[in-house]
């Protein structure tokens, strides 16, 4: 079932930056920040890889139980 390896969501956690000043979310790879605010962007706490792998190893566990529950009204969508 799963459409996206786990290497590609871990990489797309931890590139997040968070602007204080606006609240906008940027991505180091994917939405580039302009240059000159880069100095003040912050990773959120959660944002990190290690936590992002702990969320990923909860969600391996438990979706077999969560999918099977909603199999049969389940929409996959593309």
């Amino acid at each position: 079932m799963q459409q996206v390896p786990d290497s590609m969501l871990v990489e797309r956690v931890i590139g997040r930056r968070l602007d204080p000043d606006t609240g906008a979310i940027y991505h180091m790879t994917f939405k580039p920040p302009p240059a000159e605010i880069i100095p003040r962007l912050v990773v959120r706490s959660d944002d990190t890889e290690e936590k992002c792998v702990m969320r990923l190893q909860t969600y391996h566990s438990n979706v077999a139980s969560v999918l099977d529950y909603y199999r049969d009204i389940l929409v996959e969508v593309r």
